[in-house]
């Protein structure tokens, strides 16, 4: 397989509150997948065609709000839900740094596990 990515993906698999201005208001979602470039979210329905996107996002009750702007190079049909693959355009280091704990703190199984696979 021709894996172009960069960094490892990190299955994440939670639902998430994300604000995003176009919206006018908080949409539900869940974060598929993510690392500090970029992230999988799906969503119940349809964002505005865009090919950015600025986003506000929470991973858990204890972390702020991860506010991002972000490229949207796909976007999937499926199951009933819309998948967005996002390619982070503009993070502040400390929004990174919370993902970085997030992945950390509730990931360690997949790190362990490409660890040792390798």
């Amino acid at each position: 397989m021709d894996d172009r990515r960069e960094l490892p993906r990190w299955e994440i698999k939670k639902e998430a509150k994300a604000w995003i201005p176009l919206t006018q208001g908080f949409s539900h979602c869940v974060i598929e997948d993510m690392h500090l470039k970029g992230m999988r979210v799906s969503f119940n329905k349809r964002l505005p065609e865009l090919k950015t996107v600025r986003m506000s996002f929470t991973l858990d009750e204890n972390f702020d709000f991860i506010k991002i702007e972000a490229q949207i190079p796909w976007v999937k049909e499926y199951q009933d839900r819309f998948v967005y693959g996002l390619e982070f355009s503009r993070i502040a280091d400390e929004d990174k740094d919370k993902i970085s704990e997030y992945i950390n703190t509730n990931c360690f199984d997949q790190f362990k596990n490409r660890w040792w696979a390798e």
